[in-house]
């Protein structure tokens, strides 16, 4: 059986693609062309990122040293107007979007599926923590290292034919499998930030995209004027450190007005809501009503219980506060396994 392997050049694939081969699949590597090599010199770069020209290189050792085909695709032109250019819009707007998942949605696994149905491939396959089973997807083995809900978005017809050869691993497996045979990613570090902000500059970045990042006033709940921020862009709802603001006690960014350039502080139970509505809703397993599910507003944050409302909105009421950030992605589960993934829209109370 063929079956087609994401290669982001680090240890995660690397070991997916190396198991596959060893349990006899027909393994073709591709990698996924994100940025000109040139745009990662203009950086001092502070942690490993994902999309460098060193994953490149690293991605074709690989491919080298386990026997198999590599082709490498340049999606440059799709993801600056698929994932940059959503980014730049959702920020301008005052939320904060999750550029990751929108990327395994209309970048990775959309052109997985199409590489791999052109190539009359049978299935595709990623380094992803999560567990792939019959179309259905479930949490890691290793809920440390769970990345399902970075998948909450990504449709049901791509995961039908999808292989997760780490799934049921831990990431010490990973490396260990990796160091046993040689390959020359087994000590290589996990990618931190944003691969097209890699220094984590966001002035710097909406200004090389033309985006005026300007001053302007920092209110109270009240809108009595306390401060000064930076520019809108830079800050968002729940964020404590850089608002700049000394009032005597702690204060966190509970909103954002784009048309005002106005950034709003509050205490911390002002951010606490319980009610919120959804959009983008993509379902993977069938959902009802009312049902009571467990969902996650956040990568590292905790489960909690959530009941799901349908009407003209799709609404969210959780079983104790939460602070919601519209843009961030929202995915349900139903014990382990994740039935469907939405984007926060607006707080409702």
């Amino acid at each position: 059986m063929q079956v087609l392997v994401a290669m982001s050049g680090g240890v995660d694939s690397a070991v997916s693609a190396y198991l596959l081969k060893s349990w006899g699949y027909d393994v073709i590597g591709v990698h996924f062309k994100m940025e000109d090599d040139l745009f990662f010199s203009h950086y001092e770069l502070k942690h490993k990122v994902c999309c460098s020209p060193d994953d490149t290189l690293d991605a074709l050792k690989i491919a080298n040293k386990i026997g198999i085909e590599l082709k490498i695709i340049d999606l440059k032109e799709k993801f600056k107007n698929d994932v940059i250019r959503e980014f730049i819009k959702g920020y301008s707007e005052g939320i904060t979007p999750n550029p990751c998942a929108w990327c395994n949605k209309r970048i990775k696994f959309y052109m997985l599926e199409k590489i791999a149905m052109e190539m009359g491939a049978e299935s595709w396959a990623t380094g992803h923590y999560a567990i792939s089973k019959d179309g259905r997807l479930f949490k890691a083995y290793d809920h440390r290292k769970d990345q399902s809900y970075f998948l909450s978005l990504v449709e049901k017809r791509a995961l039908e034919n999808l292989i997760l050869p780490v799934g049921e691993m831990t990431k010490d497996d990973v490396r260990r499998i990796a160091a046993q045979n040689d390959l020359v990613v087994a000590t290589k570090p996990d990618s931190q930030d944003v691969c097209f902000i890699p220094d984590g500059n966001l002035k710097a970045f909406f200004r090389s995209h033309m985006i005026d990042v300007n001053p302007g006033p920092v209110v109270g709940t009240d809108g009595q004027v306390i401060g000064e921020h930076s520019g809108y862009q830079l800050y968002a709802i729940g964020q404590r450190k850089g608002v700049g603001v000394a009032v005597g006690e702690k204060m966190y960014v509970v909103g954002v007005d784009p048309i005002k350039n106005t950034v709003i502080i509050g205490k911390k139970n002002e951010l606490l809501k319980n009610k919120i509505t959804v959009k983008d809703l993509n379902i993977i397993r069938s959902i009802n009503n009312l049902q009571t599910l467990e969902c996650k507003i956040r990568s590292t944050a905790p489960l909690v219980e959530c009941k799901l409302i349908f009407g003209d909105e799709m609404i969210v009421e959780f079983s104790q506060p939460v602070v919601p950030v519209p843009g961030q992605i929202i995915a349900f589960y139903d014990n382990d396994e994740l039935v469907a993934g939405g984007v926060i829209a607006k707080v409702i109370s």
